[in-house]
């Protein structure tokens, strides 16, 4: 006999949902979640969808207010630290294990999501790149063999991939970069040599750090916007 799997709650779904359209970047950061226009477009009642915000806040991907209201959570440069460097111990640890463990399954997942990649580049299609990269990295954790380690990733990792797509959406440049990281990641992966894998892997994590604080920069530049006299 097999274990019976458990049906999705209306809940789950309806996070399931808010949740890939805060990483894919259909509800960019910072943006506004009224809970009625939500239920309109999902087709369910406002509870659910009050519930999945709840979820969603402790996941760190909204932030609700009494007062203000919900909204897609926006980081500053210490959360987006913290974020990475928690990222980069975890896919590291993960990365190590995969390689003594089940060096073939890992190659494989992650070559097959640089071809992903690769396609979505060709195109400058933005989204299909993030959702390639996350699979990439879900590679590394999918076949270390740990599910504590799986666990934790998959309950945290969803602020980072909505960065990631932030950032990517506007610094178009970066993704050349990005893909020649991964691929350089794919060749240590196949030649066995977990130290240069590990190096190579938290390099790439760091990028995103400097990519935000650059992104705070430009910003930071910009000149005031004049208001028209009346």
């Amino acid at each position: 006999m097999k274990p019976i799997e458990q049906p999705k709650s209306l809940m789950e779904a309806t996070a399931d949902q808010i949740r890939e359209a805060i990483v894919s970047g259909e509800l960019p950061l910072g943006s506004k979640l009224s809970e009625q226009r939500l239920a309109d477009i999902l087709g369910v009642s406002r509870s659910p969808v009050r519930d999945a915000l709840a979820s969603l806040q402790t996941e760190g991907l909204v932030n609700i207010s009494a007062k203000r209201g919900s909204f897609v959570f926006t980081p500053d440069l210490k959360d987006v630290d913290d974020l990475c460097e928690y990222r980069a111990v975890l896919e590291a640890a993960a990365l190590r294990m995969a390689l003594a463990r089940n060096p073939e399954a890992l190659v494989s997942g992650m070559s097959k999501s640089v071809a992903e990649m690769r396609a979505a580049l060709e195109k400058q299609d933005v989204r299909r790149y993030t959702r390639g990269d996350l699979q990439f990295h879900k590679a590394i954790i999918e076949t270390c063999g740990n599910r504590s380690i799986a666990q934790a990733y998959e309950r945290t990792i969803s602020p980072v991939m909505a960065l990631r797509t932030h950032l990517f959406t506007i610094m178009d440049a970066t993704l050349g970069r990005s893909m020649e990281e991964h691929a350089g990641l794919v060749d240590a992966c196949r030649s066995g040599d977990a130290d240069e894998a590990v190096r190579l892997l938290e390099e790439h994590v760091s990028h995103l750090v400097d990519a935000f604080r650059a992104a705070l920069a430009d910003q930071e530049a910009e000149p005031p916007r004049r208001t028209a006299r009346r």
